[in-house]
């Protein structure tokens, strides 16, 4: 009996080994190569940690024409300085993938806003494409002053040589116009309350009828019609309505 349990013991032993040389064997011989295009994206970039993740985040991805959604991305690393050049590779871009972008996605990989575009003609010139897309500031805040503020509102809030309702949103004094600032429009609320969309002045007038109702002469509605944008404004009022 003794002798049989040696025997046993023995033969759990060896098939322990053959399970062990199995997986290292499988390792080195078999590798799992990724199938598709490789894009290495180099910047020096400012304003990453501004993005309240994981509400929306800033990442290199890869779209199609059919749809606003990531059809996959990678997350870009931090810098350990600010403005520093961070460097993120996205590898495995099937054939489907057209643009491949810099850009800022929700937690269910809707694009938001694009900072940098590789289009289709360059994705299909090479399998591995590198690419340099300079010094950029992706920050929450400044991606709303260019995008929103600058491109839209300050046309009427600043641009020419006074601003209507006394609001400045041209981008050296829109921060300091619109944080904490009580409303003239709407007495009860500040233009922008940090933690508080729905009590903020500026999200009401851009996401609901309120300049209709209050006869302001203009449908501010009409500024903001993107999903994504309107989602970016509040998201950026309710984590804290920071600047940097």
């Amino acid at each position: 009996m003794r002798k049989l349990l040696v025997i046993f013991a023995g033969i759990i032993s060896f098939m322990g080994l053959q399970s062990c040389d199995d997986g290292r064997l499988y390792e080195e011989e078999m590798p799992i190569s990724p199938e598709g295009r490789t894009v290495t994206l180099t910047a020096h970039l400012s304003g990453l940690t501004t993005w309240p993740d994981p509400s929306m985040y800033v990442v290199l991805a890869g779209f199609n024409d059919d749809s606003d959604y990531a059809l996959i991305n990678k997350s870009v690393p931090v810098p350990t300085t600010e403005g520093d050049e961070v460097s993120v590779v996205l590898s495995g871009i099937k054939e489907n993938v057209t643009r491949v972008e810099l850009c800022v996605i929700n937690r269910l990989r809707k694009h938001i806003v694009s900072f940098y575009t590789i289009d289709e003609v360059k994705l299909t010139s090479a399998n591995e494409i590198e690419v340099d897309a300079g010094t950029l500031n992706v920050g929450m805040y400044n991606t709303i002053q260019e995008r929103v503020f600058s491109a839209t509102c300050a046309n009427c809030h600043g641009a020419a040589t006074s601003a209507a309702a006394g609001l400045y949103l041209t981008a050296d004094k829109s921060y300091d116009a619109t944080v904490n600032v009580p409303s003239k429009k709407l007495p009860d609320m500040h233009i922008v309350e940090p933690g508080d969309a729905a009590n903020s002045a500026l999200y009401q007038a851009i996401s609901t009828d309120v300049s209709i109702t209050h006869e302001w002469h203009y449908n501010h509605t009409a500024e903001v019609v993107d999903d994504g944008i309107l989602a970016l404004i509040r998201q950026w009022i309710t984590h804290g309505a920071k600047k940097d």
